[in-house]
């Protein structure tokens, strides 16, 4: 979610391209390389984390949702990719998943599911008669 100028495009076909995260626009002032695939992962998760009310922290068990909706490409395995994250400086191992290091990302994710709330506390509710009062029953047969 940082910036950084990659070597390859990280939402291309082959997951095992590199994505460079150049030190000028990491968080640490670190050259990042990965994979696209880990870098995907990176991303998702890192947002996931924040909708789930844990920002940078990704449980074990959430490694296979962004997995499970194709983010590293096919055959990528989550727990090779969070490894990989962590040799490559963006992620840490922890007790029960792991700590994204790379904050600006962290906080742009905050940033966005707090948007997202806003918007979706501006919408009013239905209330549950609506559903009643003015469900349409579907077409069973033509006739």
């Amino acid at each position: 979610m940082s910036g950084g100028a990659g070597a390859a495009d990280p939402d291309g076909p082959d997951h095992a391209s590199l994505k460079t995260l150049r030190a000028a626009d990491a968080f640490d002032r670190r050259d990042h390389v990965m994979t696209a695939a880990a870098y995907r992962l990176h991303v998702s998760a890192t947002a996931h984390s924040a909708a789930r009310d844990h920002p940078g922290f990704v449980p074990d068990e959430d490694l296979a949702i962004p997995a499970d909706q194709d983010q590293g490409g096919p055959g990528a395995d989550p727990a090779t990719l969070a490894a990989e994250l962590c040799a490559a400086g963006m992620w840490e191992r922890t007790d029960g998943g792991y700590r994204v290091l790379d904050w600006p990302a962290v906080h742009a994710s905050i940033g966005h599911v707090r948007e997202l709330r806003a918007v979706d506390k501006s919408i009013p509710k239905r209330p549950a008669s609506w559903v009643d009062d003015n469900w349409i029953e579907p077409v069973t047969a033509l006739g």
